[in-house]
């Protein structure tokens, strides 16, 4: 690990030692024991804000704190940035949404372990001294690719449920396992996810969702590990799941940039609600659910809607008209599910393509604001109604895709 430490480090670590030893703590070094060395590097020691903010002061090194309460800051040397975080003892209230009600900072480092997550997480590297300090013998569960909560799990996950989605995340990361007892007491704690945000959650189950590539050792199916311990946990009702337990029949096999979507139609169609796909949908990427914003509320609604209505074999215009500009998208997902209905959609996607047939709104030579100059007396409520039926009948061959033709038609719409 030493032949990896930079000269501002090792400098910075100098300037430390007026007042104290200067330590690496968590994921880079659990990394760098595995030969991996391209994680964020993380710092620790007894030194508070104030005392750091002294000793570099005149420096070249900067210092933005970001948390007084919690005694974090980062420290910045040209494009080196590096989070420092005091020795510190934590108390939290009932429940797990992470938010200490009492902070003391301290002295020594032993202590500092005792607040953390996982043995994996809890060694500490002296940087000067070049020296491993290991109280859980988290080198021990690197090298047995394992992970194990430091003190009992009830005293770690109760304090933060959030925890129990980081070791999902992180086991489908690193290709480790969960240790037996560790993986009860998440199944014990899981309500305190209840406390966690959506956004949060959001954020967890997408890193899961893509950690094969986290790492160069992450293998290439490391997300279905993660997604089968939400199975085991019963993790989904959490996200407002309609299901304690998905069929994962279609995310394994869709391209990267696809899975989240995939899993959303995996767990659709692991309900016995799969008729009300739309409002499902609104369920778990809600504001009860996951809090996402509405505009990818829309797109994934859409594409969900569309893979179903492909299965329940929509007619062609019917389906283009609605769900055109994401076909590329929900392409992948159907070649996953059904060949046949794949190339049967897929061939008329290219037919449209390749003799530039008008299937959207914008392939009109009209649009809203010329409605409103021609008819002003149209209410503004009625223009997408008027265009779609005018976009029907232009695909048709009924009317020509002209505008002094189209302006002609509007008024024989009826709405």
């Amino acid at each position: 690990m030493k032949d990896h430490i930079t000269p501002n480090l090792l400098k910075l670590a100098r300037l430390f030692k007026k007042k104290g030893e200067l330590y690496i703590v968590g994921g880079y070094v659990r990394n760098a024991l595995l030969g991996v060395f391209e994680t964020d590097i993380d710092l620790a020691s007894r030194l508070t804000n104030d005392e750091i903010k002294e000793i570099l002061f005149g420096t070249k090194y900067e210092v933005k704190e970001t948390s007084r309460k919690l005694g974090t800051l980062v420290i910045s040397l040209g494009e080196e940035k590096w989070q420092h975080t005091t020795f510190r003892r934590e108390e939290y209230p009932n429940g797990g949404d992470h938010t200490p009600t009492k902070v003391e900072f301290i002295d020594d480092i032993r202590e500092d372990a005792k607040r953390r997550d996982f043995t994996v997480n809890a060694i500490y590297y002296n940087i000067l001294k070049d020296k491993i300090e290991d109280f859980y013998d988290g080198v021990g569960d690197v090298k047995k690719k394992i992970i194990r909560t430091i003190e009992t799990p009830d005293h770690v996950f109760a304090s933060d449920g959030l925890r129990i989605l980081r070791m999902v995340r992180q086991a489908s990361e690193l290709g480790f396992r969960i240790n037996g007892e560790t993986m009860l007491g998440a199944y014990d704690m899981r309500e305190n996810l209840s406390d966690i945000s959506g956004a949060r959650k959001l954020a967890e189950l997408e890193l899961i969702l893509n950690s094969p590539k986290r790492y160069k050792i992450s293998k290439p199916n490391a997300f279905m590990f993660g997604l089968q311990v939400f199975n085991m946990l019963r993790l989904w009702k959490y996200y407002n799941s309609p299901v304690l337990k998905v069929k994962f029949n279609l995310v394994e096999k869709v391209a990267p940039e696809n899975r989240f979507v995939a899993l959303l139609i995996d767990i659709i169609s692991s309900s016995k609600y799969k008729s009300d796909h739309a409002e499902l949908v609104n369920q778990i990427l809600g504001k009860f659910g996951l809090g996402m914003a509405e505009n990818k509320i829309e797109k994934y609604r859409k594409i969900v809607c569309a893979y179903f209505d492909a299965l329940a074999k929509v007619e062609n215009k019917e389906f283009f008209i609605n769900y055109f500009d994401d076909f590329k998208i929900i392409s992948d997902l159907l070649e996953k599910k059904s060949k046949k209905i794949y190339r049967k959609y897929n061939f008329f996607y290219n037919y449209l393509i390749n003799n530039k047939v008008p299937i959207r709104l914008k392939d009109l030579k009209i649009n809203g604001q010329d409605i409103k100059e021609k008819y002003p007396k149209i209410k503004e409520k009625y223009y997408k109604v008027i265009l779609t039926e005018l976009l029907s009948r232009v695909f048709d061959g009924a009317l020509k895709n002209e505008r002094d033709v189209l302006l002609e038609e509007v008024s024989k719409v009826k709405v």
